[in-house]
């Protein structure tokens, strides 16, 4: 039976992924009984699909030295939380402040954007975004939020690979989307438009080729033994099995 191999580059990254489809499905083979997926398989689904879109534009996009950047909200007894509308408000403001600072510096700003309220109410916006100084990106939050300049950054590291940071940040926008409230924002992110966007190349691999279920490093990259998955029967590739990984490229000497 011919399965389709999927391979993303990103950055540092290759994505690596083999799955059967019943596009090309051959008579007398079967696939899993149970093909539709229930609701809560459904919603690890959509995350896992919307994790994987996310690790893919940061690793396009952002490289040692960018930050994933938290502005905070200073929380007051007595006084009530900032809502959705005024945080979108906010850093409205802000980015638009750090498109200013970045022209001046001679930088284009690029970013991605998500909003949070924590399980105890607290708020942030978590970004992840180019480098530049700190202080300039402290003077646009003061601007944005009435005179305070409370943020954290976070370089990234030499790695090229930011599976980790993407799965973080879509772990808050799924929370969201099950509360009384709903969404914070339309989408479970929001980014500029000037990002790369990697287009995957597919092959269909003939049913003569064994379907190859075993990650293999290439010259110059490692297997990141983390984003091994393999699966059968399951309803996110039509009930058919699927192999996947990914590959990161290695430093000079190492």
């Amino acid at each position: 039976m011919p399965y389709v191999e999927r391979i993303t580059r990103a950055g540092k990254t290759i994505e690596i992924e083999r799955y059967f489809t019943s596009r090309y499905k051959k008579q007398g083979i079967k696939r899993g009984d149970k093909v539709k997926p229930t609701t809560e398989q459904q919603e690890k689904i959509n995350t896992r699909q919307a994790e994987r879109k996310l690790r893919i534009l940061i690793n396009a996009n952002y490289g040692y030295g960018d930050y994933h950047l938290i502005l905070d909200y200073i929380r007051k007894k007595g006084e009530p939380d900032r809502t959705r509308e005024q945080m979108r408000k906010d850093i409205d403001i802000f980015l638009r402040e750090c498109r200013k600072e970045y022209k001046k510096a001679g930088l284009e700003l690029k970013y991605i954007h998500v909003m949070e309220i924590g399980k105890k109410g607290a708020r942030h916006h978590h970004l992840v975004i180019n480098q530049i100084d700190t202080k300039i990106l402290q003077k646009c939050w003061y601007k944005a939020y009435e005179g305070h300049n409370r943020v954290k950054v976070f370089p990234l590291d030499d790695s090229g690979q930011y599976a980790e940071l993407a799965a973080y940040l879509i772990k808050y926008t799924g929370t969201h989307r099950k509360t009384e409230d709903g969404a914070l924002q339309g989408k479970r992110w929001n980014c500029s438009k000037n990002l790369v966007r990697p287009e995957p190349e597919y092959s269909i691999i003939s049913d003569r080729e064994y379907f190859k279920a075993e990650a293999r490093p290439i010259k110059g990259y490692y297997v990141d033994k983390n984003s091994i998955s393999k699966g059968v029967h399951s309803p996110e590739y039509y009930g058919y099995g699927y192999f996947r990984y990914t590959l990161v490229k290695l430093e000079r000497g190492g």
